[in-house]
């Protein structure tokens, strides 16, 4: 039977059976009828409760239906094998605060995806921009694993004091530290988030086959990279998908009341310049 059909079956007999119920109460409560009652009507079992008890296991029956045929469903539903696969969770960080930075960078570490490659790109190569990449090398670094490059151009203005030449050997190095490195950290000339994504893009190229982004005032959800890897994955159709974004002090990925938190921002599929879209 069609999925409209059936729909809009259901539409009807819950519609018929609400009127049903409304009709029977208010018949039951306009008659008063009782079936049995005390001597002077202390206590009494009538029609309407009659019809009000039976509305309430009706309801509770369905209930436990669809409870079992929804419990049905997840058990049956198979997660998508993380080698299926790989995803790059792009962070694009300007500025901010250490607090905020330190929690975004251990909740990325606590993702629960195999092999998730994690490029934070900094918007700005100065001085006082430095300590984020500090923070990165507290969080992330310290292991053959991670990798970072202070560029002082960016794709698309070229830094004080920088050649052609040289910055071409810029875009190189960004590209050989982002595909080598399990956690990565560039830094590069101010341009913008446009910018910054567009850094983490180019860099990454076909290197994978999903890009995951978010700010890094963000607090992602263990599970988040692989749920929204499910939704991509189930339906070709989808190219991109979207997290909970959650206000602070809710969810369980919060870990205080001041940090925003969120599962995710994004995730693209694929990516060509300033295009993502999904492989076909």
């Amino acid at each position: 039977m069609p999925v409209q059909l059936t729909t809009a079956l259901r539409v009807v007999g819950t519609s018929l059976f609400a009127l049903a119920v409304l009709g029977g109460i208010l018949a039951a409560y306009v008659t008063g009828y009782q079936f049995i009652h005390t001597e002077k009507h202390y206590l009494s079992f009538g029609l309407y409760g009659a019809i009000l008890g039976l509305h309430l296991l009706i309801q509770s029956l369905f209930a436990f239906l669809e409870h079992r045929r929804m419990r049905r469903a997840g058990q049956a539903l198979k997660l998508p094998s993380p080698r299926r696969g790989s995803v790059a969770l792009c962070i694009a960080a300007y500025q901010e605060d250490p607090d905020y930075l330190r929690k975004c960078l251990r909740s990325a570490q606590r993702i629960s995806f195999p092999d998730l490659k994690v490029v934070m790109v900094v918007d700005g190569n100065r001085q006082e921009d430095a300590y984020m990449l500090d923070i990165f090398h507290e969080v992330l670094g310290g292991t053959e694993q991670a990798g970072f490059f202070v560029w002082r151009s960016n794709y698309h203005e070229a830094g004080e004091g920088e050649t052609e030449a040289s910055r071409r050997e810029g875009m190189d190095r960004v590209r050989d530290v982002v595909r080598a490195s399990t956690f990565s950290c560039i830094m590069q000339k101010w341009g913008g988030k446009r910018e910054v994504m567009y850094t983490a893009f180019k860099a990454l190229g076909d290197s994978v086959d999903y890009i995951q982004v978010c700010d890094s005032d963000t607090v992602l959800d263990p599970a988040c990279t692989i749920e929204m890897l499910r939704v991509l994955e189930e339906d070709p159709q989808v190219g991109g998908v979207g997290g909970d974004v959650q206000p602070p002090g809710k969810g369980m990925a919060v870990e205080d009341d001041q940090v925003q938190a969120a599962q995710v921002r994004a995730i693209e599929a694929s990516v060509h310049q300033h295009h993502v879209s999904r492989e076909q």
